[in-house]
């Protein structure tokens, strides 16, 4: 069968109901509801087990100091060990063969903090990461092999995605993350984004992860 929390074994803090409310106030100001929820479903889902065959890719979009960051280091901080940085733009650029090296680990998480997607060449490799397909790898100086990547792709970006095929299929995948735009003031912002680190990353697990089951897993399906 499927093991259930998989993931919660071998991370640094204990996944379970608890006080979030460093992290309630400083996300409720950053992002709307329905905005909001998107991430924490993408959050859910790994720790669900599910992102590995979830075919979505999620952009965090907005000016620089509105917030993108702030959600992508939370989240990595949560997946410490499971997560690993790449470059969207070598994805889609036709010349480069070796782009999907940075996947050689299969990490549940690929994140790129500064994203370019606004001239994508070619969306064939990202969306195969994407839709989890099993894909050749290229590696400098080794043979090439076949691998199935699991990673579930997050992006910040202050650049409009500009996804150059139509039909690529890239297009119902994408969920875009947008901020409200408002801001905490900085020294509140500090104490708020330490005090989450510090020891609200379970509670906040064990939230996302309860936002997952109640909206489903083909809930931006329908969308």
């Amino acid at each position: 069968g499927r093991k259930k929390d998989y993931i919660s074994k071998n991370l640094p803090y204990v996944k379970e109901p608890g006080d979030i409310s460093a992290y309630e106030e400083l996300v409720n100001v950053l992002y709307a509801p329905e905005e909001r929820q998107k991430f924490e479903w993408a959050i859910g889902s790994v720790i669900e087990g599910d992102s590995k065959t979830n075919q979505k890719f999620f952009v965090f979009y907005g000016a620089p100091g509105t917030g993108k960051s702030t959600i992508l280091d939370i989240i990595q901080a949560m997946f410490e060990g499971y997560w690993e940085a790449f470059d969207a733009k070598a994805l889609g650029s036709l010349s480069n063969q070796f782009a999907t090296e940075m996947f050689k680990s299969n990490p549940l998480l690929a994140i790129e903090q500064d994203g370019d997607l606004s001239r994508i060449e070619d969306n064939t490799k990202l969306n195969s990461i994407v839709s989890h397909d099993t894909i050749i790898v290229n590696e400098k100086h080794k043979a090439q092999y076949k691998m199935r990547f699991n990673a579930l792709l997050m992006i910040g970006t202050n650049k409009p995605v500009k996804i150059t095929d139509e039909k690529s299929g890239l297009k119902r995948r994408l969920i875009d993350i947008n901020p409200t735009g408002n801001k905490v003031p900085k020294e509140r912002y500090d104490e708020l984004k330490d005090h989450i680190l510090e020891f609200e990353l379970g509670a906040i697990a064990d939230h996302c992860h309860k936002v997952y089951k109640k909206l489903g897993k083909d809930y931006y399906r329908r969308r």
